[in-house]
Formats: structure tokens, C-alpha cells, sequence
């Protein structure tokens, strides 16, 4: 069998820091020699010489929301609502594509209606389209009077579809709705647990009760399904360590306790700050003459409720991005995701985040690797053989002409991405 030899690599591994003039031999789709130097090769093997050129795995997207992205302006009295289900799935694939050529041969899913990551998971493994590996995400699924439900202002038109989200109370509801919905292919549970991270600064309110976490905790789990929580308060930071929450989204008012909370429980951490800095930038910049700020929970409210809503964001945003260097050196597993798909923040703008969160005090080498090994680390047994340059290893695979362990910008520039490769496939050749 011919395989692909890599050479003259600057290589990041996803763990050491950078080794130049090392090799990396693919062999089918896994990773089949590591070193540095030279090494034979057979008439039928490619050579590829990366002189002057990082290796390095492939990136980990995760909180994915496939759905978002451009429609035709229509109303909303739901998320998810905006557009045909079948719209929404062209928007899926095209956002697949732009995952790929920015390097990212992995997501995992963060709420969407119609199942949409099951049917681009789908589409993708059966070669319709190309695109990552996707963890697949169910509804987002909320307690009634909980901030994402939908009813909260649109219970008049009775609309019945509730799209994105899905209200259940009690914890025979979660159960069932848990059961459903990883039946029909979902791989990871999306929870809400309560307001923040978002238009609003978060509470010490958790929305849905222990009992419906550890019941739909429980019961992903024994069908081999991973648990994610929007949880930007303290308490429901301790609810999700100790009722077995995989990823926690946000975290936003974590403190000492939760660090050990989640580090005991071997739990990850999407801190996801793009979104809190963008929201910030247009509250700075908004021009009141035009109107009331345009985001917000969907209530009345006075300018100077306005300006405390925005001041409790703005607390809430200082207070996380002071935490983060904390939980990095405690050891916390911290992974890059947002709520890419809004006009502030299209699908493709992944290096912003990046870049804020070196801004955060976070060592650009430190960032690869929550984009890399920490990334396929929250997958959990779906990333074990990924994140990493090993022997053994799948081979999810980039190649970029520069050092993002040294600048995260040069990622910016996808002419410098040359090559993305998944599963021993080229998804992008440049070479």
C-alpha cells in the first residue's frame, strides 16, 4: 500500500512544544511513523516536503450550532424558525465546508431543530458532502419559564413547533426525551440551566431541578451519549460536576469551588468569549437614536433597565476573562467554541476567538492545544484517537505555512491553511 510521507516538518504534536525537521508517515487512514530526520520510502509513496511549514492535528470545534448562519430576514418568534428545515440544512453543509477549510476536522454539536447534525453526520459519512467528524446534538431542552424556552413570549401564536428548543419538566420527561432523540442518532444532550452568557448577566437560578439533570444524565450515558449544559451560573457549575455533565458551556461565574467541582468530575469547559466581546463592542458603539439596543430577552424594558442589563454583561465578561488564566493553570480541560452563525460572528470567524482568548492572558501554544488535544478530549471515547500526532493515531491532520503556537493569526489567512486531512483523506490540498 503506497503511503504519504510527510517530511521536513515543523511539527506540533498537539502536546510538546514545536520539533522542526521531523517526519510523519501516513498509512491508510492512521498515523503510522513519528520522527525525526529522514526516512526510506517505496516508489510508490508521496513525498511531501513541508520546509518551512507546521503539522499539526486537526482542530476541534466545540459548540457547533450547524444551523446558523444567513437567511432572508425573516421573522423569528423562534429560534430556529427562521427558515425551512431544508434551507437550514444547505446552511448546515455550507457551514461544514467552511469548518473544513479553516482547518477544523471536528465538531461537536450545540442545539439544533430538525436534527440537523444527524443529517449532515449522515450525509457527510455517506459521502453527499464533505466535512468533519460531527458529534451530533440534540434539541436544546429546558424547563418551562427557563430563558430558551420559547413559549416565554410567543405562547399566543400558538405555534406548537418549538424548533432549537424543546420544554420538559419533571424527570420523567427528560428521560423520555433523551431516549428519542439519541435514538434517532443524536450523540450528545444539550441542557439549559439557566439566563447569562448571552444578553443578560447570569443568576445563582438554576432552572431545572437535580433530578432532571441526573435523569437526563443518566440516561445519555447508558445509551453511550455525552451531556452539555449552557450553564453560565456558579451553582449549576456544581449541579454539572456533580450529576456527571461532560461539557459545561460557558461557566461564566465559576469560582475555587467549581474549579475542583470539575476538575474531580474530568468535565470540559467551552468559555466561549468571542460572543461576550462582540456583544459588548455593539453595546459600546450603539447609536440610541436608532432605537432600543437590539438584543435582548424579548421584554419591555426601560433605558436605564438597558444599561443595568448591559453593566451586569460587561461584570459577568471582566469576571470570566479574569478567571481564565486560573483555570488553565489549575489544569481545567478548556476547549474553543461559540455561537458562530449571527451577523457579529459568521461561521469562519474561528480565529477571533482565538485571538481573544490570548488576550485573555492564554499562551498561543496553549491555545492549539485546547483547539487540538483538549478538543478531542471532550469527545471523550469518539476523540480518543484524535488530537494528537502519534502512532496510532487517525490521521486528522493540518498543515499550515506558519506557527500558530506562536501566532494564532496566521490562521486568519486560509491560503496559509495548505492541506486538511481527515481520516487519511485530503479535504484540502494546496500542496
Amino acid at each position: 500500500m503506497a503511503r504519504i510521507i510527510f517530511e521536513n516538518a515543523n511539527l506540533f504534536d498537539g502536546i510538546e512544544k514545536p520539533k522542526p525537521g521531523s517526519y510523519i508517515v501516513i498509512e491508510a487512514n492512521r498515523i503510522s511513523a513519528v520522527g525525526q530526520g529522514t526516512i526510506k520510502s517505496a516508489d510508490a509513496d508521496r513525498r511531501i516536503d513541508l520546509t518551512g511549514k507546521m503539522l499539526m492535528p486537526g482542530m476541534v470545534q466545540c459548540h457547533f450550532h450547524t444551523g446558523f448562519g444567513p437567511d432572508a430576514g425573516n421573522p423569528m418568534p423562534l429560534l430556529g424558525l427562521n427558515m425551512p428545515a431544508a434551507y437550514l440544512g444547505m446552511v448546515a453543509m455550507k457551514n461544514a465546508q467552511i469548518a473544513i477549510d479553516n482547518g477544523v476536522t471536528s465538531i461537536i454539536g450545540s442545539s439544533n431543530g430538525d436534527h440537523l447534525d444527524i443529517a449532515l453526520k449522515d450525509a457527510i459519512k455517506i459521502g453527499i458532502t464533505k466535512g468533519p467528524r460531527v458529534v451530533a446534538c440534540t434539541t436544546e431542552m429546558a424547563t418551562s419559564g427557563d430563558y430558551s424556552d420559547g413559549n416565554n413570549r410567543s405562547w399566543f401564536m400558538r405555534i406548537g413547533k418549538l424548533a432549537l428548543t424543546r420544554t420538559l419538566n419533571g424527570a420523567s420527561e427528560f428521560r423520555q426525551a433523551v431516549r428519542e432523540e439519541v435514538g434517532r442518532g443524536c450523540d450528545i444532550v444539550k441542557l439549559s440551566l439557566g439566563k447569562g452568557h448571552g444578553a443578560s448577566p447570569a443568576n445563582e437560578h438554576c432552572s431545572m431541578t437535580k433530578e432532571e439533570i441526573q435523569a437526563a444524565v443518566d440516561t445519555a450515558h447508558s445509551m453511550g451519549a455525552l451531556v452539555r449544559a449552557h450553564c453560565p451560573s456558579r451553582i449549576g457549575v456544581l449541579l454539572c460536576a456533580e450529576t456527571g455533565v461532560n461539557i459545561i458551556d460557558h461557566a461564566d461565574r465559576i469560582d475555587d469551588e467549581g474549579i475542583e467541582a470539575v476538575l474531580k468530575a474530568d468535565a470540559s469547559i467551552v468559555t466561549s468569549l468571542l460572543w461576550g466581546h462582540r456583544f459588548l463592542e455593539l453595546a459600546d458603539s450603539w447609536d440610541y437614536s436608532r432605537g432600543p439596543f437590539p438584543i435582548g430577552d424579548g421584554f419591555p424594558e426601560s433605558s436605564e433597565d438597558t444599561q443595568l442589563r448591559l453593566r451586569g454583561v460587561r461584570e459577568d465578561y471582566d469576571y470570566t476573562t479574569s478567571m481564565i488564566p486560573k483555570l488553565q493553570a489549575a489544569g481545567v480541560r478548556l476547549v474553543l467554541g461559540d455561537d458562530y452563525g449571527f451577523p457579529m460572528m459568521p461561521h469562519g470567524d474561528y480565529v477571533s476567538e482565538m485571538e481573544v482568548t490570548v488576550d485573555a492572558g492564554i499562551a498561543p501554544i496553549d491555545v492549539m492545544r485546547w483547539a487540538t488535544r483538549n478538543g478531542a478530549g471532550a469527545m471523550k471515547d469518539r476523540g480518543r484517537e484524535l488530537g494528537t500526532i502519534e502512532v496510532g493515531q487517525l490521521a486528522d491532520l493540518i498543515i499550515v505555512d506558519g506557527d500558530p503556537t506562536e501566532n494564532v493569526s496566521v490562521l486568519r489567512d486560509l491560503s496559509k491553511i495548505h492541506v486538511v486531512m481527515k481520516d487519511g483523506e485530503f479535504l484540502k490540498d494546496l500542496m
